[in-house]
């Protein structure tokens, strides 16, 4: 049975070939970790413990690839765009909301494709093998940064809705088990020389009509490290496979 992903302005319903030649991870744990804010949910992670005392770290970005082709009318304008642009009152996406918010989204507890690197890590933070390929997966849990640094500050996460296979306690051990392991990369590149230019973002608080009325920061912290430190060990992983 093919995997349907039909929505009212935009049908569609994806092959059964996709699914014959994508690895299926709908089964496993799999969660974004994103600003209350967002929209579109291109990235997710997943971790899983082995036998052996490693883990399989998985970072998931949303395959575009399928839905827009080279050369494609869809494609020439998403290049003249370039990038997305985000306002103080609204976001301009590169591609239409349809895909950046729906098709191309991980949004919660929806069948979506995408493009997964699977890296088995010690605790040591050494990667002894890594897998590329595309995938079809499904998020288990949409958790915002507060929430992600909630679970490590070793608080409960209240109110998050997870998919009735998983539940909200395996979600935070999750999180802290990348946690652990984001601290062990960080301190590695910080031994290496690295060096760390973060600073308070500005965000500004917007009145019904769209008008500033506040403004606050945000400050990095361990919950945005955490982000930051598996999907660059995933995407470095890809590119020395390209080298």
């Amino acid at each position: 049975m093919a995997c349907d992903l039909t929505f009212s302005s935009y049908p569609l319903s994806i092959p059964e070939r996709e699914l014959e030649v994508r690895r299926d991870l709908r089964q496993e744990r799999i969660f974004t970790i994103d600003p209350p804010s967002a929209k579109d949910l291109d990235d997710a992670l997943s971790v899983k413990a082995n036998d052996d005392g490693t883990y399989d770290i998985g970072v998931h970005i949303a395959d575009v690839s399928y839905f827009v082709k080279p050369n494609t009318a869809l494609d020439r304008d998403a290049k003249k765009r370039a990038t997305s642009v985000y306002l103080v009152q609204r976001a301009v996406p590169m591609l239409p909301p349809t895909l950046s918010e729906e098709l191309c989204s991980l949004n919660f507890g929806k069948d979506r494709l995408a493009f997964s690197v699977i890296f088995t890590m010690t605790k040591e933070g050494k990667v002894t093998k890594k897998w590329f390929g595309r995938t079809v997966v499904k998020s288990s849990a949409q958790l915002s940064y507060a929430n992600a640094q909630d679970a490590i500050d070793g608080e409960v996460l209240g109110g998050i809705p997870v998919t009735p296979e998983h539940d909200a306690s395996a979600i935070e051990h999750d999180v802290k088990i990348l946690h652990g392991i984001a601290k062990v990369l960080r301190d590695r590149r910080v031994k290496s020389g690295a060096l760390f230019t973060e600073t308070p973002k500005s965000a500004f608080i917007l009145d019904e009509s769209g008008r500033p009325v506040d403004c606050d920061q945000s400050v990095p912290n361990d919950a945005t490290s955490l982000v930051q430190e598996v999907m660059c060990t995933g995407f470095l992983s890809r590119a020395f496979r390209l080298i």
